[in-house]
């Protein structure tokens, strides 16, 4: 049965689309012209559209809906008529939303187009971009993106934000996958865009009438302008204010709404044995699991899953870690933990799923009852401790809206692993709009632990966050507080580093040249950033760590964009954070280490760097840095001796046709101490992935990374004399690793759907005994991955 559902999908997913102009007039019933205001819809609706997705309008019904038109330009001039005129069609009927797009083009061969996977091809490729506050509440929306070859790329938009994400492009987390029809195809005139989303992909309130907010954005890549149809401004801090709306809408109604996804999975995995008899291949197994959700309501939705199979996930890229103080972030990439957690962005990350490591099981209830977004999260992971005990996990989350754009939220987070092990927080946020431009955004949290280590008592912290901040398409700039006490512990969250006090400041001015020349924009920065220890900055001591930074990005015609920036720092630890940290001085006496910390005063660093994306087949990026810096010891977090860093990026992006993608770069850096000119450590990442795409629903895929991270022992800076960790009369050397790894993966994957899937992939970890030697590669793991799985939805 199963092969019989997969073969008609496999034979109509290879069919690309077609390139013949569509010769139908749709006509229309009203007419909307943005460009002037007219922004509010009467949206019409039919009674059984009995539309085909196929990219083209030649359905009666297209003649029923409504057109949106005069599209103005916000990216890189605001406010101008569009360099390419775009037109929308839209209407509804009892089960969908439908809209038709025809994005007209003066030069339609420069058109940028990839058949690429879902998600893919946002930087790359020309698109039209659909976006739908559905509660009309101004608070997030449904993203739904197309590119001239029907590729799809969706997500949820959300003004709350988190973790500074609009310093990198619009707040939208695209790691959510609805379900969704359309079709393009690219015509003489340019391309045009047929898209069909059913009332069940969307959460909307339980109203008999209402309204929703809308927006169509275009991209044209090749020149980097942006245009929408109701008009933008960056001086407008909340972009989902400036929607237009789709009213009229009655009785929508997205009836019995569930899904089942059975997954079946296989797999044989090699590990290399610990007791040193070489590499042993396990027998192989197979493994069921189940994901299901149920819409509880329009706006309230039940996620459930019974041991989860996350094998299809890219491996995490590799980090550079030979001179990291602090954790290294990873994101979240599994599809249970991704799908409706919007709810849990927070301006800091009290939530980071991927400390659930290895789930068992897990339930999900997430939605909107009237102004109120809820969430909670419940999960039952794997325990990896002596005792093989398995940790509760619970995450609460609660978020109502307040006023116009404004909202205040709480949060709690509980693992337990037994009675005397746990972490507890509960946290409380508010995000306050004043007037247009200016956002507050407040946050407390205060946590409770209990170690095995130490059952009988019990490590109580607090968390204190603040940030304001201007939006403007000229002047902008923001101030943000941090503070956390020694004691404080996010379990189920992600902080680099506890114990601190930040203070963080940043102006930044907009300079936009005259339209049709070279050059396009300026745009200067100023960031100065402080952190303190927790307690000396309450007791109004000196910082331990200052830096300032002066920033600089000129972007010119054809997207070319050249930046950098200057930046200037000290360190000053106190003698108190070395504790454990000796030396040996040359009579052989081993005594405290304690540096002089005018070695980490007038610390300097100059970044360099360019992003190109002129041209159809080649994209690519270069960086470059030199900086003092010091060297750290990463279990004490202190500055040990000065260097000077150099590092650099290069990366490139090649599409030689339509269906082939190539990413080739590498990430290298390397430490060379101030002493004596010697090298401390140095990494040098190369990794290649490229991807063949069938169809929009078939690809192969393949990754190749070699790791090379090399450090040496840590030195005294004034004797040159190795550093010791001593604990108990124990002593023993500090630093120094030299590892050599190579990671190969493969993967077939065929996906006509979100949830439906069916693939084989093969990964292989070896280890080379020299760097880029390859003539003694030593595997350390291995494994080949099957995986069926399809999504019901009724």
């Amino acid at each position: 049965m199963i092969y019989t559902t997969f073969l008609p999908l496999l034979v109509s997913a290879l069919a690309l689309p077609a390139d013949t102009a569509d010769t139908a007039d749709p006509g229309a019933s009203a007419y909307y012209d943005g460009s002037v205001g007219e922004t509010r819809i009467e949206t019409p609706s039919v009674s059984g559209a009995a539309i085909e997705v196929d990219g083209r309008f030649d359905e009666p019904t297209w003649s029923q809906a409504a057109v949106l038109h005069g599209f103005t330009q916000f990216q890189p001039d605001e406010g101008v008529s569009a360099s390419q005129a775009t037109e929308v069609l839209v209407f509804v009927d009892q089960e969908a939303l439908y809209l038709g797009i025809r994005a007209m083009d003066s030069q339609p061969e420069d058109i940028r187009a990839t058949l690429t996977e879902r998600d893919g091809f946002q930087r790359t490729d020309d698109w039209v971009r659909i976006l739908l506050d559905t509660y009309d509440d101004q608070r997030s929306a449904f993203v739904f993106t197309v590119n001239p070859y029907g590729v799809q790329h969706d997500g949820m938009w959300s003004e709350s934000g988190g973790g500074g994400r609009r310093n990198f492009g619009p707040p939208i987390d695209e790691n959510q996958d609805f379900i969704w029809d359309s079709e393009a195809r690219v015509t003489g005139e340019g391309y045009q865009v047929e898209v069909r989303i059913p009332f069940k992909s969307l959460r909307f309130p339980q109203r008999a009438q209402q309204a929703w907010g809308i927006q169509v954005v275009r991209r044209v890549q090749r020149s980097g302008f942006m245009s929408s149809w109701a008009p933008q401004s960056s001086d407008v801090a909340n972009q989902l204010s400036q929607y237009g709306e789709l009213t009229g809408l009655q009785g929508l109604d997205p009836g019995l709404f569930m899904e089942v996804n059975p997954v079946l999975t296989g797999s044989r995995v090699g590990t290399l044995d610990p007791g040193g008899e070489g590499f042993r291949h396990e027998d192989p197994t197979a493994s069921f699991g189940l994901n299901a959700t149920y819409g509880v309501t329009s706006n309230l939705t039940l996620d459930a899953t019974f041991n989860p199979d996350f094998s299809q996930v890219e491996a995490d890229a590799g980090q550079i870690s030979v001179n990291e103080r602090f954790a290294i972030f990873l994101p979240e990439k599994r599809p249970f933990f991704l799908e409706g957690t919007e709810i849990f962005s927070m301006p800091r990350r009290l939530v980071y799923t991927r400390s659930v490591v290895n789930p068992i099981a897990g339930a999900k209830l997430t939605g909107k009852v009237g102004g109120t977004n809820v969430g909670y999260l419940g999960a039952l992971d794997e325990g990896f401790d002596d005792a093989g005990r398995n940790t509760a996990v619970n995450l609460l989350r609660v978020r109502t809206d307040v006023g116009e754009g404004s909202t205040v939220g709480g949060v709690y987070t509980d693992r337990t692993a037994g009675s005397a092990d746990y972490n507890r927080l509960a946290g409380a946020d508010a995000r306050l709009a004043f007037g247009s431009r200016y956002m507050v955004s407040l946050m407390s949290a205060a946590s409770f632990t209990r170690d095995p280590s130490a059952p009988t008592e019990r490590m109580d912290g607090r968390f204190l966050f603040g940030r304001v901040e201007r939006s403007g398409r000229e002047l902008s700039f923001n101030g943000e507080f941090h503070d956390t006490d020694p004691d404080f512990r996010a379990g189920s969250g992600f902080f680099r580093r506890v114990g601190d006090t930040k203070l963080e400041g940043r102006v930044s001015y907009n300079w936009y040249a005259p339209s049709g020349g070279i050059l396009q924009s300026i745009h200067p920065s100023f960031n100065l950033r402080s952190f303190w220890d927790h307690d000396r900055f309450w007791a109004g001591e000196e910082a331990e760590e200052v830096r300032a930074q002066l920033g600089w990005r000129f972007q010119f015609r054809d997207n070319v964009t050249f930046w950098g920036n200057y930046t200037r720092g000290r360190f000053a630890f106190q003698p108190s954070e070395y504790e454990g940290l000796f030396v040996e001085d040359a009579s052989g006496t081993v005594r405290p280490f304690r540096p002089d910390q005018g070695h980490f005063d007038g610390l300097d660093g100059l970044t360099v760097g360019m992003w190109v994306n002129k041209w159809q087949r080649v994209r690519g990026n270069w960086r470059f840095t030199v900086e003092d810096t010091p060297i750290f010891d990463r279990s004490f977090g202190v500055a040990v001796e000065p260097a000077t860093s150099y590092s650099s990026e290069v990366g490139v992006n090649l599409f030689p046709t339509r269906s082939l993608t190539a990413e080739l770069g590498v990430r290298q850096t390397r430490l060379v101490r101030k002493r004596d000119g010697s090298e401390h450590s140095s990494a040098v990442i190369p990794r290649v992935r490229a991807q063949y795409q069938f169809s929009r629903s078939l690809f192969v895929r393949g990754i190749f990374e070699y790791s090379a991270q090399e450090s040496r022992a840590l030195r005294d800076p004034e004797s040159g004399r190795g550093l010791l960790g001593c604990s108990g009369g124990d002593c023993s050397a500090r630093g120094g690793s030299d590892r050599n790894d190579f990671h190969v993966e493969g993967l077939v994957s065929y996906e006509p759907s979100p949830g439906t899937v069916f693939f084989v992939g093969y990964s292989r970890d070896m280890r080379d005994p020299v760097a880029f030697d390859f003539r003694d590669l030593r595997p350390t793991q291995d494994g080949l991955f099957v995986k069926l799985s399809y999504r019901f939805r009724m």
